[in-house]
């Protein structure tokens, strides 16, 4: 039987690509995602084989939904753990498959970031924990075991996109010429990566409020939080982090209203996010020349 053939043969010596293609293929002949026995050898076939990253992190945020409808969230949780500790595979993480805070020393991390948030406080950053690292720090206390990187934003002075593209890229180049950032994303041309923790990347994102104390952190906030729903901020004793007043709100801009429901295949909607966006990304162009 193909699937069990899967589940056997990703146990043995690593899988040739041209063995992979035959497996992925004759998966795809009997595709049936409503099947939880297709979907993981679909997903262990690709986490063996390092394949098709953002297509396995869907189909995981989808089986853990169905596998929430069903009641069986168990059999997904445990089939996430035999990936990982069983077979010693990474799960995927946007484009790749990297390691995992899971296995890391998650308290030296969270030292490191508490010094690089007073690196950045004495640079006069008013900088604050985002996105996954925000989620972590809200939901469970501590690093997501399945994020892989620091996701940080700066508050910056400006009041209109125009302004803040201007500002943002004014930055970058600054943290870069200093040594505190390495490079601009260049794929989404925003994002400042940061000089590792380790092995672990650390993003940083521009935020601003403009002149009706409209709330904007790209990619996700985009005018519908205040100023009073970020300021003042508090400060998270693990990391030394600040984080938003009301940092639920922002969760749910940025993962929907079940943000407290653990996804290890959740994925960003980058597509609307970039639209909602379009007259900041359209000034980042301008600002970089």
């Amino acid at each position: 039987m193909l699937i069990e053939r899967v589940r056997e043969r990703v146990q043995g010596e690593p899988i040739p690509k041209s063995e992979y293609q035959e497996l992925f293929d004759a998966l795809e002949e009997v595709r049936d995602p409503r099947d939880p026995a297709w979907v993981q050898a679909w997903i262990v076939l690709n986490c063996a084989t390092r394949n098709r990253a953002f297509g396995t992190q869907r189909l995981m945020s989808r089986y853990n939904k169905q596998s929430r409808k069903r009641g069986t969230i168990d059999e997904y949780n445990e089939f996430l753990r035999h990936i990982q500790d069983d077979l010693g595979f990474y799960l995927p993480n946007g484009s790749a498959y990297t390691e995992s805070f899971r296995t890391a020393d998650v308290g030296a991390v969270m030292q490191k970031c508490g010094e690089l948030a007073a690196a950045l406080a004495a640079l006069g950053l008013d900088v604050f924990a985002n996105s996954g690292t925000l989620l972590g720090i809200v939901r469970e206390g501590t690093l997501l075991e399945h994020d892989n990187d620091i996701d940080l934003a700066v508050l910056l002075d400006a009041r209109t996109e125009a302004d803040a593209a201007q500002e943002w890229i004014a930055l970058c180049d600054r943290l870069i010429a200093d040594g505190v950032a390495v490079e601009r994303s260049s794929w989404s041309k925003v994002t400042l990566k940061m000089q590792k923790i380790g092995i672990f990347g650390v993003d940083l994102f521009p935020a601003w409020i403009d002149a009706d104390d409209k709330l904007f952190v790209y990619p996700h906030t985009c005018g519908n939080m205040t100023r009073a729903q970020l300021l003042p901020f508090d400060l998270n004793a693990a990391t030394g982090l600040q984080i938003p007043a009301d940092p639920e709100v922002m969760l749910v801009r940025n993962y929907g209203d079940d943000w407290r429901v653990p996804n290890a295949g959740w994925t960003f909607g980058w597509k609307v996010a970039n639209e909602n966006f379009a007259g900041f990304l359209a000034e980042i162009e301008k600002a970089i020349g």
